[in-house]
């Protein structure tokens, strides 16, 4: 049978049990699907979304027969090539998300889906963490972390505190390590397999020159090749295998769930930049911490280079700017029970250096959000870095490390190599107190001259890091494709004959992630290297690190941030009918599903909004409707007083058909339009009340302190348009609510003059009407800073969108509120608040995320309630202003999971009216603006 004839027999028998939606063929999906953060390219010949272990089970014994390589995919934050393929690809639906708090967070039981950084969030109450703390926790999942056994800033592994866990092998077996049942029957079933581990264990215990140098190999951090000290460390075969799967990156078989030993979180920590006049001194600081065993729990090196890189990111010192050439600074960390002992640790780690020149006197910060802004710009250096290479090259990153007394002499070799090699703008950092180091370079792959450069680099730093220093090539990032050349090279023959073995043990037919880990291609570290053409200012900058990916409410649906980016610059390398055919295709994928929220910037270490790309694209392609687009923004008042009229006409026929007669209509007359007739659902407003200013009279405060309190009230185009749902409890309008509780707190409401024509800008922004989106966002800054008297009164904007649209827009006297921002900051001591005792949900806008105002949305609404649900990973609702009404689908993947998490509460709310309606439609609750909650459980202060 032909190859070719081999894959579509594979797709045709796993579509008798797995949806056609879940098996992916086409170009677009294959590539942007297929792509991982490594500097590797493959194309998957298809994709197949694997929803359970059961399916993963079925895939395997079909590839088995068929003899068709397999690769595993979670959220492909891997550097080294580890996840692609050019075969089959399972990739993991986000159904893998189960997990049990065991012990009072002692232990945590979870599928391998749930990602690392949601974990820690489940464990933070009980005051426990995971120990593994790989840069990419919030991105990564626990199985992929598991799989290359990923490590992180404390030095802690998943081989080092896997309670148990759950393996699914080639020939399609379940070992459950954590079952006693599952232990027992593998031993009868698997008797071969198990006689063939003790074997090989026996053998390299038998050899102890070999034995004792495995095990002096992995008292410093390294994942190159199988982890044989499994062998050696464990006397229970089943225990041997456990381990030697954690660390195979998927060529030995797949995690499908794993229970971690979790460690203490403290609650008290301290955090500085230790700043050092050169790598070396930084060097002896970090190898005195370690042997003196120093109370640092982390110390990760930053050398000057990589200061540049990061120093204007949020929460960076301002003494960073200013360090001399060649500075290298320690960011540590010390924790503690008790405020005492913590500032006992910092008094020793300074005494430690006290004999050491810094470059700046040493500071330590208690304060959380300080310190936690540190890290997080430690966790940003790789994109941050990336970010600033030159256009059309890419960010490539190694991983080694060194015995911690070997490691001052080791960096400035690995230094003086870079300057060698030319790479002037290479940068060292990452986990110095294990002697474990990453160094970025930008690479460029466009020439033959380019990739010889690159391989004479590597072949040195093999030298140096294995035979000058014996140390690891891969610490923590996996072995991949990267260094798969070089795994006998470190090891010796001895050594890698075992992880022959051990290859040939669990995958006889070599078709689980082949090449991966151990390879007969010499040159499989400079094969199929990912091409980067330079496309623009914004996607130039994105190094596909895969960070942003969970903050997207497209990703399921059709692509993320990360694959938009993908996909445009695949269609900048391809040309004629290719490139149409791809761009036809990447116009719904990438343009017409995206929410534009930018909640992607809010992780991306560089800030990246991918919505900023998309509406540029969406300009190109309007470019024909600017007369159209102007018109709408001169005649606004006409527009949305259409808008109510048809709001009007859809409710009376809602009234008259009933809900279901008319979904039945309103799909019909969709359907035959093209979709060009918007999406209808029960929960669609009613058209809101007239608004006429004139004549509301500024009511008299209530408050008899003798200080006047105004405010001015900028109802949203949406509040002004829309009233509630039909069948919504409360059906009072928002701007009535709104002003009834502004006056409750004792406010003068000032209403701005013409506010018919006026509008944020944001729907012109979003369809990528530029010009418009300025002029309208000018008149109404015009308009407030008016109706304020110059800024000196301050504006209560009710919709969360809108605010933030007009704050980018905003004069500097005007001060701008958002509800939630308004209400915390003037109100909270103004009313009493008596909380009700129902379980209600918080639905946070991106809006009011990016403005950085979710701990005020919950401050607040706990005073309102004492049972507050915040649906877990759920981000932006993908309503996105109108998408709501032309493209559905999206408002549903984003909320499917809403409905089960919100069941048992009488009520929602949100700040932005068009949210409110998906979230309504999605969950089966009634949805509305806090303020309504708000008035509902207060009474002005006498």
């Amino acid at each position: 049978m032909q190859e070719q004839d081999k894959y579509q027999e594979f797709i045709a028998e796993a579509a008798k049990f797995i949806p056609e939606k879940r098996i992916i063929t086409d170009y677009l999906r294959t590539l942007a699907y297929g792509t991982d953060a490594s500097f590797y390219r493959l194309l998957p010949k298809v994709i197949v979304q694997v929803a359970e272990e059961s399916e993963v089970i079925r895939l395997m014994a079909l590839a088995t027969k068929l003899n068709l390589p397999i690769t595993f995919r979670a959220s492909g934050t891997s550097l080294s090539g580890q996840s692609i393929t050019n075969s089959i690809m399972l990739s993991l639906t986000p159904d893998w998300k189960d997990y049990e708090i065991l012990e009072s967070g002692k232990k945590i039981r979870m599928q391998c889906g749930v990602l690392g950084g949601d974990a820690n969030r489940y464990l933070a109450p009980l005051e426990r963490q995971l120990a593994p703390m790989p840069a990419s926790i919030d991105a990564a999942t626990v199985g992929g972390i598991a799989i290359n056994n990923a490590a992180g800033m404390n030095s802690m592994d998943t081989y080092g505190v896997m309670d148990s866990a759950r393996f699914v092998l080639l020939d399609g077996t379940v070992l459950d390590t954590g079952s006693e049942e599952s232990r027992e029957a593998f031993r009868v079933s698997h008797a071969g397999m198990i006689a063939d581990v003790e074997a090989l264990s026996k053998k390299l215990r038998s050899n102890t020159a070999l034995s004792k140098r495995i095990l002096r190999k992995y008292e410093v951090k390294n994942t190159t090749g199988y982890g044989l000290r499994s062998l050696i460390e464990w006397d229970d075969p089943i225990d041997m295998i456990a381990r030697l799967m954690i660390g195979s990156e998927g060529t030995l078989g797949f995690i499908s769930e794993i229970t971690h030993n979790t460690i203490r979180k403290y609650p008290l920590k301290a955090s500085a930049f230790l700043v050092f006049p050169d790598i070396r001194t930084a060097s002896i600081a970090v190898t005195r911490f370690k042997l003196n065993k120093t109370p640092v729990s982390a110390a990760e090196m930053i050398d000057y280079f990589a200061l540049k890189a990061v120093q204007h990111m949020d929460g960076v010192p301002s003494y960073i700017q200013g360090v001399p050439e060649g500075a290298t600074a320690i960011l540590v960390q010390a924790e503690a029970d008790e405020q005492e002992v913590l500032e006992s640790h910092i008094a020793t780690i300074l005494a430690e250096i006290d004999d050491l020149e810094l470059v700046v006197p040493a500071s330590f910060t208690d304060k959380p959000s300080e310190y936690q802004a540190y890290w997080n710009v430690r966790k940003g250096i790789f994109p941050a870095v990336g970010a600033t290479r030159p256009k059309g090259t890419t960010a490539l990153i190694e991983d080694v490390a060194f015995p911690i007394e070997t490691l001052a002499d080791a960096l400035v070799d690995l230094q003086q190599l870079m300057q060698k090699f030319g790479y002037d703008d290479g940068v060292i950092y990452g986990h110095a107190l294990d002697g474990n180091l990453h160094f970025i370079f930008s690479q460029g792959f466009s020439s033959k001259e380019e990739v010889d450069r690159y391989e004479r680099f590597i072949d040195e730093v093999c030298d140096v890091v294995v035979n000058k220093y014996d140390g690891s090539l891969k610490a923590e990032h996996g072995t991949g494709r990267n260094m798969a050349p070089f795994v006998q090279k470190e090891w010796g023959d001895e050594a890698y004959s075992a992880m022959l073995e051990i290859k040939r043990i669990f995958d006889p037919q070599g078709i689980l992630n082949p090449d991966v880990m151990i390879t007969q291609n010499p040159k499989l570290h400079i094969s199929n290297l990912k091409p980067m053409k330079a496309v623009s200012d914004i996607v130039d900058q994105c190094i596909e690190c895969g960070f942003c990916e969970r903050m997207c409410p497209s990703k399921n649906l059709t692509l993320s941030p990360r694959q938009r980016i993908i996909g445009k610059r695949e269609l900048a390398l391809l040309e004629g009918e290719n490139q149409q055919a791809f761009a036809d295709e990447y116009d719904y994928m990438a343009v017409d599903t995206c929410a534009g929220c930018g909640l992607c910037s809010t992780v991306c270490p560089v800030g990246i909004n991918t919505g900023d790309l998309v509406r540029q694209l969406r300009h190109e392609r309007h470019a024909s409707r600017e007369g159209m687009s102007e018109w709408i923004a001169n005649n606004f008042g006409t527009v949305t007083k259409a808008a109510k009229t048809a709001f009007g006409i859809a409710d009376m026929s809602h009234g008259l058909l009933g809900s279901k007669a008319m979904g039945a209509v309103t799909r019909t007359a969709r359907k035959l339009s093209g979709n060009k007739i918007g999406y209808w659902s029960p929960e669609m407003p009613t058209p809101a009340p007239k608004l006429e200013t004139e004549k509301r009279q500024p009511a008299q405060p209530t408050n008899t302190s003798g200080n006047k309190l105004k405010v001015v009230y900028l109802p949203s185009c949406a509040s002004r348009t829309m009233g509630p749902a039909r069948g919504a409890e409360e059906q009072i309008s928002l701007v009535d609510k709104t002003e009834a509780l502004l006056r409750k707190a004792g406010f003068e409401v000032i209403y701005p003059q013409n506010l018919k024509e006026q509008c944020c800008g944001m729907p012109f922004k979003s369809k990528g009407m530029f010009n418009q989106a300025e002029a309208k966002a000018a008149e109404t800054v015009d308009m407030l800073l008016e109706a304020s008297n110059g800024g000196e009164i301050p504006v209560y904007c009710d919709t969360s969108p809108c605010t933030m649209q007009l704050k980018e827009n905003l004069d500097s006297r005007i001060k701008l509120y958002e509800p939630v921002d308004f209400i915390h900051t003037f109100m909270m001591d103004k009313l009493d608040f008596q909380p009700v005792d129902d379980k209600v949900a918080l639905h946070i806008t991106c809006s009011a995320r990016r403005l950085g105002l979710d701990q005020k949305i919950v401050e607040v609404m706990n005073a309102c309630s004492t049972n507050v649900v915040v649906p877990d990973q759920i981000t932006c609702c993908g309503f996105a202003g109108d998408k709501g009404f032309t493209t559905p689908e999206l408002n549903e993947s984003a909320l499917h999971t809403l409905a089960d998490q919100v069941e048992g509460c009488s009520s929602g709310y949100s700040t932005s009216r068009t949210c409110e309606i998906g979230l309504s439609h999605h969950s089966g609750i009634d949805y509305q603006s806090i303020v309504y909650l708000v008035d509902q459980c207060t009474e002005r202060k006498v």
